[in-house]
């Protein structure tokens, strides 16, 4: 479609919303129009573009941008409909404010815009781009063209923390983490922040043990506020090693997992403390009855030597 042909989309505003206030043809707004476009070929671009999108589609969000901006958002929408096409109505549709979308979108670099707006069309995703757009700007759009499909959620999650993590990881692992991350926004910032700190400080160690714990406890999620306050703590010797289990309630808990070295010495340290546990016993029961022998030898020769006093003398006989 050439610039001709998609036209401004004012002109689709005036063609099909006669009740508006700039839908007269006097205003300076149409006037501007017809100055870089003759009126003909302008109302025909604008019924080409109607077409394209659709009628109802183009009235609608020509309503909404009057009414949400005036004169100024509505200019600005012709200039970014006339360069960028038909993405940019479809865009505006998808976004539950308008303005915030075009000063998001003029936020972006230059070269990002136009991937951008086709993000932000793209029917149910575009939708939960621009309510991400709306509550964090241009952020959510960055992210989001860094890791399609899932940018949005580190928006929501770091914000424009979220943005440089993912300008950090690669596609694969910014998936890998995003699978946990949809309820991370409603969790304590000291916990937010000290996940974040983990991926970016140790990347590696945390890639490594995340792969191996999602394979080992299908159906459990690292972004909850009892496995992180777990995990954080121990952090260290979880990607050193130990590992996290679950009881029965399902809460977390840190174990030690011994490696292939650790084992024989921990075996000897439990059969020496095993020997040395029965010595010891040992020793208590040889103590026992030598202590159990005296008592009664004691006992014996006491009763003797008071049966003794307590007969008297033997009497003698004449």
């Amino acid at each position: 479609m050439t610039l001709q042909q998609i036209a401004l989309v004012f002109v689709v505003a005036l063609l099909f919303n006669g009740s508006s206030a700039y839908a007269a043809p006097a205003t300076p707004l149409f006037k501007a129009i017809v100055k870089f476009f003759s009126k003909e070929v302008t109302q025909t671009g604008a019924e080409k573009l109607s077409k394209e999108v659709g009628e109802e589609l183009v009235e609608r969000v020509s309503a909404r941008v009057v009414n949400e901006g005036g004169e100024v958002a509505l200019e600005r929408l012709s200039v970014l409909t006339t360069k960028y096409g038909p993405d940019v109505i479809r865009a505006m549709d998808n976004s539950p404010d308008i303005v915030p979308i075009l000063k998001a979108l003029d936020d972006l670099p230059a070269d990002q815009i136009s991937i951008g707006i086709s993000r932000l069309a793209a029917g149910k995703q575009g939708q939960e781009l621009a309510e991400a757009t709306v509550k964090f700007g241009a952020s959510a759009i960055r992210a989001e063209i860094l890791q399609p499909g899932v940018g949005v959620r580190f928006v929501r999650g770091w914000g424009d923390d979220g943005v440089a993590l993912c300008s950090a990881l690669s596609n694969e692992q910014a998936v890998a983490v995003a699978r946990h991350i949809d309820n991370l926004a409603s969790l304590p910032p000291p916990q937010r922040k000290g996940l974040l700190a983990i991926i970016q400080n140790d990347k590696d160690r945390f890639f490594a043990w995340l792969g191996v714990f999602v394979k080992a406890n299908p159906g459990y999620t690292i972004g909850s506020a009892t496995f992180l306050a777990a995990f954080l703590p121990n952090s260290d010797r979880i990607l050193g090693g130990d590992e996290i289990s679950f009881d029965k309630d399902g809460n977390p808990f840190v174990i030690r997992k011994s490696g292939l070295l650790e084992r024989p010495l921990i075996g000897l340290t439990e059969a020496a403390s095993d020997g040395a546990r029965w010595i010891s016993y040992s020793i208590a029961a040889v103590f026992l009855i030598f202590g159990t022998v005296a008592a009664v030898k004691l006992w014996r020769l006491r009763f003797a030597f008071r049966h003794r006093n307590s007969s008297g003398p033997p009497e003698t006989l004449i």
